[in-house]
């Protein structure tokens, strides 16, 4: 009881039940992306050698859902409570960040804003791992700053929530060391030396077991590396120009999350600048937030990102949502100066709706309408393959994240189901190719045709459309301007992907 009668859980609870039943009626039906459908696959089985999940594992995510396994049936409505958990957790985490770095009206500003964030309220309706990243962030920022401000005590919790973070996504630890490291600034050495022992430690409870659950060390090792050379290494490599760094998609994925509140952080940019006020900033708050951000702005955009997962962002948007709440305090007071009015609870009110706005009826990759679309879109393929027999046909699948091999190989268990991947790189020319059947993955250096098989369904990208138009025995239907199935005789796969290295059993077969 006393908990309830202590008012200072109230408005944190109340930010966490908001963002919560926000969320609940517009949850996804399916699993969204490849990585959804490969963390749901590895609730049965977790094999990074196999990526369920893909290197480099997201091991204590997989075996959070594992728990909520034990209570909800369904991969995708398991993975997406957890998703609309941490959100609130993650609004909530925002608060008390905002009110510790600057007072507890910027707090609540900042988590009002981060609730109608287009791209924090798109990955709290998704099987996507994006916003637990984001919950992990900020409390770790959240005890970086306490423990920079001198209160060393936190630096215990900061190794341990590092840890943990790690342990759900390892990129979250290598791109927040930099700010942990930075927080240490006047904590004795004795402690520096046994924080690292604590973040060891942490780290060594879930990586071990993921070690014994892949294979061991070679095969860990040997998987995390083909998926390097495949491709961030590659992409390192290709890293020539200033065009490619100036044209990533990293500004969009970060204007899906603050939405309309890059009108008030440019207009308080630039009164600040013609005020001349900068001087006025506090410069440990300000390098603070930079060493949080820039190691990932730097990581993205000389590394790469893929242009299709905004969730990427969610890892800066914490910060930029403090300093969107700090814009619209400090435009509001300059209102005040010419109109005499307060307007700070207007402005506030103004971007959420606009925000909400976003997320329902725009074109975004993080709206709603985005959400529904994949929902019908999936379930209109899936349809369309069950008209063909599961004995004697196989399905191919072209490279797709939304509508892949994987979404395939979980909602059809009872068809065989092999992955079309033509990249070719002499590093990893001899990478195995995936196939499945029953929701069990399968790696061969070929993919081995059953006698039984004599039919073939491929779900295809433009890119092979012209081929598959001069097939012989092809029939083409299309589902999107993009996207459309081929079916025929399997002597097809042949005519469309004669790169794949294919053995057939049928001694008649091609």
């Amino acid at each position: 009881m006393s908990f309830i009668k202590n008012k200072t859980y109230i408005l944190p609870l109340s930010l966490f039940v908001i963002t919560v039943l926000t969320r609940l009626p517009f949850m996804s039906k399916l699993l969204y992306s490849w990585d959804s459908v490969q963390c749901a696959l590895a609730l049965e089985k977790y094999d990074v050698t196999v990526h369920q999940p893909h290197p480099p594992g997201f091991f204590l995510y997989v075996m959070l859902g594992r728990f909520f396994n034990l209570f909800i049936e369904d991969a995708n409505t398991l993975f997406v409570l957890i998703s609309i958990l941490f959100s609130g957790l993650a609004v909530v985490a925002i608060y008390y960040l905002g009110r510790e770095l600057f007072h507890e009206k910027l707090g609540i500003i900042a988590a009002a804003i981060a609730i109608t964030s287009p791209n924090i309220w798109f990955h709290g309706e998704i099987a996507f791992i994006y916003i637990v990243d984001s919950f992990f962030t900020t409390v770790i920022a959240f005890f970086c700053w306490k423990t920079y401000k001198g209160e060393h005590k936190y630096i215990w919790l900061s190794a341990i929530a590092l840890g943990i973070a790690g342990g759900m996504r390892i990129y979250t630890l290598i791109l927040l060391f930099p700010l942990w490291i930075f927080s240490l600034k006047g904590v004795s050495a004795k402690n520096i030396f046994a924080s690292f022992g604590v973040l060891l430690i942490v780290c060594l409870l879930w990586f071990v077991p993921m070690l014994y659950m892949t294979g061991g060390w070679n095969a860990y090792k040997e998987a995390y590396r083909e998926l390097l050379l495949l491709t961030a290494l590659k992409g390192l490599k290709e890293q020539t120009t200033l065009m490619r760094i100036y044209s990533s998609p990293l500004f969009l994925f970060l204007l899906y999350g603050i939405g309309a509140g890059i009108i008030l952080l440019v207009l308080s940019s630039y009164s600040l600048i013609r005020q001349k006020k900068l001087h006025c900033l506090d410069k440990h708050k300000i390098i603070f937030i930079l060493v949080w951000i820039m190691p990932s702005v730097f990581f993205y955009l000389w590394v790469g990102l893929h242009p299709t997962i905004p969730g990427y962002a969610l890892i800066i948007l914490p910060a930029l949502f403090i300093l969107i709440a700090v814009s619209i305090e400090h435009t509001n007071n300059d209102l005040k100066q010419l109109i005499k009015k307060d307007l700070l609870n207007s402005i506030v009110l103004t971007i959420m709706i606009i925000n909400s706005w976003l997320f329902f009826f725009s074109f975004f990759q993080t709206s709603y309408r985005e959400i529904k679309d994949h929902d019908s879109n999936l379930s209109i393929v899936l349809d369309a393959i069950k008209e063909f027999n599961p004995e004697n046909t196989a399905i191919f699948v072209g490279r797709s994240i939304f509508y892949g091999f994987r979404h395939f190989q979980f909602y059809l268990p009872n068809y065989k189901v092999y992955q079309v991947d033509e990249r070719i790189d002499s590093s990893v020319q001899n990478r195995k190719q995936l196939w499945a059947m029953n929701r069990e993955t399968f790696a061969s250096e070929e993919l081995t045709i059953p006698a039984n098989i004599h039919n073939i369904a491929i779900f295809a990208f433009n890119d092979v459309r012209d081929k598959a138009l001069e097939a012989k025995g092809a029939q083409l239907r299309d589902f999107s301007k993009e996207a459309f199935l081929v079916s025929g005789p399997i002597t097809l796969v042949r005519e469309i992907y004669p790169h794949l290295r294919i053995n057939f059993d049928n001694p008649n077969g091609p």
